[in-house]
Order: C-alpha cells, then sequence, then structure tokens
C-alpha cells in the first residue's frame, strides 16, 4: 500500500485548544466529537442512518482520490457553540486569593469534553460534560435530532461536596474545590444480572485545583430532567489534578464492579484511585428497584512519581488477558504500567520516541495527541502533535518501537509516511514544503484496525505570523493507513459483536457496527460476503428467558411513583436482556445488508428480518400482557382499546394463549358488563371517518383507499405531526406525552389512557432495531 485511502476530510473552523487525546474521542452513539476553542462539532457517519444527501457535510478531498474504490464517508453534523454557554462565574466574587486567580477567564474557551455511556439522557442518547477554560462544567445533550438538531445545555455543575480541611484560608479553599481542572466520565458498568435494571452505574470523575477527586452521578429527576448529583469525594494530590482515566469496568461477581481512575498532576505525578460499586436492591411496592452503593480507595502504587515532566496524554487500555494497561506520555517518552502484577509485562516500561523528520517541526518531544490500540496485532499507536504517529508492538508482553523490518505497513516510518501524504493530498499537492507542517492535535482509531481519524492543522511555524483565531481551520481527516481491511477481519467483527455484545452497555446498534459499516458500504464487498454473512445471522440464540417473567398484582393506588416503577419494569423486560439486545443487531446488519445486493437475493435478508421480528413481537407482547395483568384494579375502559390490540396480536401466535386468556379474565373481572366479543381494535379514518381493519401493524387502510403508517409501538394509527423517527429502520412511534403536561393530547382519543403513555415513556429506542430514535418538529 503507498498511498494512503482517503475517505474523508471535512475542515471545520477553529483550532484545538492544546494537543490531546480528548480533542477528538467517539460517543457509544457512532458520533465523532471534535473540541475546538470556540466549538465543539458532533458529527455523525452516515453509514446505517438512511439520511437524506442533502443534511451531508461538504469536504475537502482531493481529486481522483475515491475514483477506483467505493468507500466514500458521508458525514452529518451539529455544533456547540461557545454562545450558547451563557453567563460565566465570576471567581473574583468568591475569593479575591492570587491562588484562586483563573487567568482562562481572560480569554474564555472550550478546554476539554468528555462523554458519558449511551441510553442515560431523557432521548437515550449520550451526554456531552464539557470543561471551559473558566474552570467550569456543564451538561449537553440533544433537544431533538442528535444529529444534525441542537444541543442544548441542561445544567450548569455546581454540586461541589466540600471536602473538609484544616487549611487556614476555609474561602480560598472552598473556592479551589469548585475550579475544576479536569473530567472524565467511566464506561457503563455490567453487574452480570440479567436482565439489566434500570440503573446508571456510570460516574463523572471531577478534578479540582484543590487536589480533590470527586465522584458524581446523573440522576433522574422526572421523565424529562436529570440532574448531575455528588456521590463521593477523595483527597488526592496537594496539586492540581489536571489528567484523569477511567480503566473499564471489571465484574468480579453478579453484582459487583471495579475501576481504577489514573489522577495525574502538574509535577507528573500519577495516583490511582480503586473505585468499586455494588448492586443493591431496595424496597419497591411494583417491581424490584435498585441502588448503587460505592467505595473509593486511593491505593499506595504510583506510576511515576514526581519528576517535573509534565504528562500531555494518559488513556487505559484493555489489552490482551483483560488486562487494564495505564498508557501515558511525558516529553520524548512514553509509558506503559500494568494495573496487574500479574500481567506478562513485569514493571512499567518508558519508551524513548524517535523523532521522525518530516518537516521543520518535527520533534520527539512534540505532546502527545492521541492512542489507538489493535487488539488483533497487539499493537499501540501514539500520534504526536508534530504529524508522527509511533507503533508500539507486543503492547500486553514486552513493549518496544516496532522497526522497520518489522510487519509492513504497521511501523513507525511507514505510519507517518502515510499520514504526510494525506496531509500533502488534502492541504495543496506538490506546492507543499518542508516548512509545511501538519499539526495533529488528536487522533483515534475509526475501526479498531487499519483505519484512523485525525485532526490536522496546516502551520508554518517559520513565518513567526500572528493567525487570528477566526482565520484557523482544521481538517479531520479518515483514512487507511495500512491494508488491514480484509475479508476475515470484517466477518471476525462481525461475529465478535453479536458473541460479545449485552445490554448493559447501553450502547445503540447503529454505534456498536461502527467500523462494519465502514468496510460493508461497498456492495460488491457485500455480495461477495452474502453466504456468510447470511450464515453468521441465522446463528441460533438461546432460548427467550423472559417468558418466565411473573409479576405480582398490584392492588394498591396508582400513583406517581407506582407509575414510575411500572415504566422502569417496562423498559427492563423490553430491553434488559442480552438475546433481545443480540436479536435488534441481527436486524439491524441484516437490513444494512440488504440495501446493498441485488433484488434476486434480497429474500435471504428478508427472511432474517422477519424471524427476527416475529421473535421480538412474542417478547415485546408477552411482556406487555404480564404488565396488564399485573395491574387488574387500574384497567378501566380507557384502557380496553390498547389492550385489545395487544389481544389481536397475541392470538395470531399460539404460544401466547395462556397470556391471552389470563388478560381476558383480567378484562372480564374489571368490565363485568362489557360484552367482549363485540368490542374490536378496529379505528376510524381520520380523513373520512370510514372504518380502519386491525389487519396490519404496520400500515392502516380504509374503505377509501386512505393509507396510514401505525405507531411501531402502539399500533394505533399515525395522524398527527408529533411523532418520532427510529435512525436506523425509520420507524415512526408516537413522541411520549408528560403526565403534567398542559398542551394539547396529541394521541388519537383511544390511546389517551394511563397505560399507552407509560409504554412510550418507557420505549425510548426502537424496539425493532435498537437504535435511537429522533424528533422532526
Amino acid at each position: 500500500m503507498n498511498e494512503p485511502f482517503i475517505r474523508s476530510a471535512i475542515p471545520l473552523p477553529g483550532v484545538a485548544p492544546f494537543p490531546s487525546a480528548n480533542v477528538l474521542q467517539w460517543t457509544d452513539d457512532g458520533q465523532v466529537v471534535v473540541v475546538t476553542t470556540k466549538n465543539i462539532y458532533i458529527l455523525s457517519p452516515s453509514s446505517g442512518t438512511q439520511a437524506d444527501t442533502s443534511s451531508f457535510v461538504k469536504q475537502s478531498l482531493p481529486d481522483g482520490t475515491l475514483v477506483e474504490r467505493q468507500g466514500i464517508l458521508h458525514w452529518l453534523r451539529t455544533v456547540i457553540e461557545w454562545d450558547a454557554v451563557g453567563e460565566l462565574r465570576q471567581w473574583p466574587i468568591a475569593c479575591q486569593e492570587w491562588a484562586a486567580v483563573s487567568l482562562g477567564s481572560l480569554d474564555p474557551c472550550f478546554r476539554s469534553v468528555t462523554c458519558s455511556p449511551s441510553n442515560i439522557s431523557v432521548h437515550a442518547s449520550c451526554v456531552l460534560a464539557v470543561l471551559t477554560s473558566n474552570l467550569q462544567v456543564s451538561l449537553w445533550c440533544p433537544a431533538k435530532n442528535m444529529l444534525t438538531g441542537k444541543w442544548t445545555k441542561i445544567e450548569d455543575f455546581t454540586d461541589v461536596h466540600y471536602y473538609p480541611s484544616d487549611a487556614a484560608n476555609q474561602a480560598l479553599f472552598r473556592t479551589l474545590q469548585e475550579q475544576i481542572t479536569s473530567i472524565s466520565w467511566s464506561l457503563q458498568t455490567d453487574f452480570l444480572v440479567s436482565p439489566m435494571p434500570v440503573v446508571d452505574g456510570s460516574l463523572l470523575a471531577i478534578g479540582s485545583r484543590a487536589g480533590i477527586l470527586s465522584f458524581v452521578r446523573l440522576i433522574r429527576n422526572t421523565a424529562a430532567e436529570s440532574t448531575l448529583r455528588h456521590v463521593t469525594s477523595v483527597p488526592v494530590s496537594d496539586r492540581w489534578i489536571i489528567q484523569l482515566a477511567w480503566s473499564p469496568w471489571k465484574s468480579s461477581c453478579p453484582g459487583q464492579c471495579q475501576a481504577y481512575v489514573a489522577c495525574g498532576d502538574p509535577a507528573g505525578s500519577i495516583k490511582i484511585v480503586e473505585v468499586s460499586q455494588v448492586l443493591q436492591q431496595n424496597p419497591s411496592p411494583f417491581s424490584a428497584d435498585f441502588g448503587i452503593a460505592i467505595e473509593c480507595k486511593l491505593l499506595d502504587v504510583a506510576p511515576s512519581s514526581v519528576d517535573g515532566k509534565a504528562m500531555t496524554s494518559m488513556k487505559w487500555v484493555q489489552a490482551h488477558g483483560d488486562i487494564p494497561y495505564l498508557v501515558f506520555g511525558t516529553p520524548g517518552e512514553l509509558h506503559i504500567w500494568p494495573s496487574k502484577p500479574d500481567s506478562e509485562l513485569t514493571g512499567a516500561r518508558a519508551l524513548a520516541l524517535r523523532t521522525q523528520r518530516i518537516s521543520v517541526g518535527s520533534s520527539c518531544f512534540a505532546p502527545l495527541s492521541g492512542f489507538a490500540y489493535n487488539h488483533r496485532h497487539d499493537t499501540l499507536v501514539a500520534s504526536l502533535a508534530d504529524g508522527s504517529f509511533h507503533v508500539v508492538k507486543n503492547l500486553s508482553k514486552d513493549p518496544a518501537l516496532a522497526s522497520p523490518a518489522d510487519e509492513i505497513g504497521l511501523t513507525t516510518e511507514a505510519m507517518t509516511a502515510m499520514v504526510r501524504s494525506a496531509f500533502n493530498k488534502v492541504e495543496g499537492g506538490d506546492a507543499l514544503r518542508r516548512t509545511d507542517v501538519n499539526r495533529v492535535d488528536g487522533m483515534t482509531t475509526y475501526d479498531g484496525e487499519s483505519t484512523y481519524t485525525w485532526i490536522h492543522e496546516h502551520t508554518r511555524p517559520t513565518d513567526f505570523d500572528y493567525k487570528h483565531d477566526a482565520k484557523h481551520t482544521s481538517t479531520l481527516i479518515v483514512a487507511e493507513l495500512w491494508p488491514g481491511s480484509t475479508d476475515d477481519f470484517v466477518l471476525t467483527e462481525l461475529v465478535r459483536i453479536i458473541t460479545n455484545t449485552r445490554a448493559s452497555t447501553g450502547e445503540a446498534p447503529i454505534g456498536l457496527l461502527r467500523a462494519v459499516w465502514l468496510h460493508l458500504q461497498d456492495p460488491e464487498r457485500v455480495s461477495r460476503l452474502r453466504d456468510q454473512i447470511v450464515q453468521i445471522l441465522h446463528q441460533p440464540e438461546l432460548p427467550d428467558p423472559g417468558t418466565a417473567l411473573v409479576l405480582p398484582a398490584w392492588a394498591g393506588e396508582l400513583s406517581s411513583q407506582v407509575r414510575d416503577e411500572f415504566v422502569r419494569s417496562l423498559r427492563t423486560h423490553l430491553f434488559g436482556w442480552d438475546n433481545l439486545h443480540r436479536l435488534r443487531v441481527k436486524f439491524y446488519i441484516a437490513m444494512f445488508c440488504k440495501a446493498r445486493v441485488v433484488p434476486e437475493v434480497q429474500n435471504q435478508f428478508d427472511g432474517i428480518m422477519a424471524s427476527v421480528t416475529t421473535i421480538l413481537r412474542f417478547h415485546v407482547l408477552f411482556v406487555l400482557m404480564r404488565h396488564i395483568t399485573a395491574m387488574p384494579v387500574h384497567i378501566s375502559e380507557n384502557e380496553v382499546p390498547f389492550v385489545l390490540r395487544i389481544v389481536a396480536q397475541g392470538l395470531e401466535m399460539s404460544d401466547l394463549a395462556t397470556a391471552v386468556q389470563e388478560v381476558f379474565v383480567t378484562l372480564n373481572g374489571r368490565l363485568p358488563s362489557q360484552n367482549l366479543d363485540v368490542l374490536s381494535a378496529d379505528e376510524l379514518c381520520p380523513a373520512c371517518h370510514a372504518p380502519v381493519p386491525f389487519n396490519d401493524i404496520n400500515t392502516a387502510v380504509c374503505a377509501n383507499g386512505h393509507s396510514w403508517q401505525r405507531c411501531s409501538i402502539t399500533s394505533f394509527i399515525l395522524s398527527t405531526p408529533m411523532v418520532r423517527t427510529c435512525l436506523g429502520c425509520r420507524r415512526k412511534a408516537f413522541m411520549p406525552r408528560p403526565r403534567a403536561a398542559t398542551s394539547p393530547n396529541w394521541l388519537p382519543i383511544p390511546a389517551r389512557s394511563w397505560l399507552v403513555e407509560d409504554l412510550l415513556e418507557a420505549v425510548r429506542r426502537c424496539l425493532y432495531c435498537g437504535n435511537n430514535f429522533v424528533t422532526l418538529v
């Protein structure tokens, strides 16, 4: 491979605040977040979204780069602008000591971003925690459309827990605790419980100027509001905490998990805090309710002591043996530290980097700007701000810098040359000289293999001129740097994702399959691998454990608390089972591949989608019937139209006969005067009021030919603009309506019941492909 295969080149106005691994990072929703001083760009690959081509971001791809191969990667974009941050805190009002001075307040800008796990916001998306140079943190989430819509600020974090101290100046110490210098959000916990209850085990770690490490959690107040709440704090250092990094959670037994937080200070010292969480069941009047107990401990081990060398980036890598390794950089060196003494790597390693002379700005002492670990080859790629990529082989056993004689394409020299070649192609070709520097401010992997994503800025440091911030332009590059995306890799990745994915992570299928979609964009490859993909998707799942669900009948008051628990129980049993999560991933894969093969062979994927849909419908109907029979005294005439729709669908499946009979018993007990035999699930046409038979759960057609889509959750006719659309399969559903809403009720009259409202609130993702909904109005 002599030239890089450039898939994307997107110009982005602005410049990164400083080179860091946090400048460019992926979210669990499959979006890449790019941090500049005045804008935070949120970009989404169009693969798998069925987005309108008119929404694609304009790119600056070099002519002829993609003529031979099918592989251009289109993107959708939205932006968080600095003007949306709002009023900044005035620190001198709180304390006028020199130690509390914030120089970042003179020219405020964005400094860092960390992404939460998916499925924790009110829209089942990620939440961004944004750190400014004014030492403040705010939370942001999408208002309606996570791909192209506005992201709004939901909270300025102010719940700072003041750690007791005997400091002489208490006002100064409190102010230093409020001044936040670093943030990092953990991954979602996996307590090895099935179904996974609706509980957020992720934590946002916050480091302050006072050297206090605080942990906060996003707590749901209502169906439409969330807020950060302090959990615990640990004194770590007597210096600022300027770097934070979480390791993945490790579950030792069901209900328990542990992770490490690495904390770095300006003197080069790193401290490790062990965080343990235990899942606890709380008393609940209707269904199981869970809380989490947390314990933090500052460990005696220290990957790095005070040596005066400032750290530029820090990250945990889950390498071979399921052992997390801490990787961090100091000027001219790359450090690797295993967290377990029983790892194959004995003790910490420090590797001296070599300068790659590609421009006048080349230096091995440049700051580290990103890491990418390749699990298949056990290699780590680290990027420097000077535009060089450095390759470490055998990371988990005997790490060493790859030499030019090592595997072709996966060496420091070859990777750096490819990155420089991509810079030349995008920025001007033959007109560039050694005085043109490709400053790489952030880098990460795209597919975990040979395709990388980085952001560079074209600079000329020898000119010694000043460029205003408004004139800075960075470019996001996605390119394949060595030939690693083989057919075997694609198939292996498909098997790995389907086999290992768990519902507890909360990760959407569109994020899980990001790497696979990149390589299956080519219809020729999909056709070539069709038989193997079909065979993978046909692998049988374990029997559905959800069919053993038994809920105790609730005869008490239908209070707000009981309805909250009812919603939580529905969400747990509709989305908390691993086998259902895998089925939704399979459905999404089959749907994606079907659109890229010739019509003559689409029936193979149609069969897979039909069988998966049948299994999912069976589970959804069973769960709904169990919840209906658990609320016998609260089924009134308002709930009957929806219950009849569930019964009508259940009668089509013989395995649901017992559950259907129990629902009939519930209805007879509540409505003895009604003749259930004459009741019908039919509706009236919203246009002409002619009867619409309920014989298709997807489409409704009246006798006069008026055709309507049905809600994918409730099966009622959609005749209102207040709908949401699935990102993956484009199914539509009613928007959930707040219980205390004063606005007009957009649900059709037969659907106006507490049962339908709670179901719409419980289903935050598509029941069929598992992806997020977006709202267009």
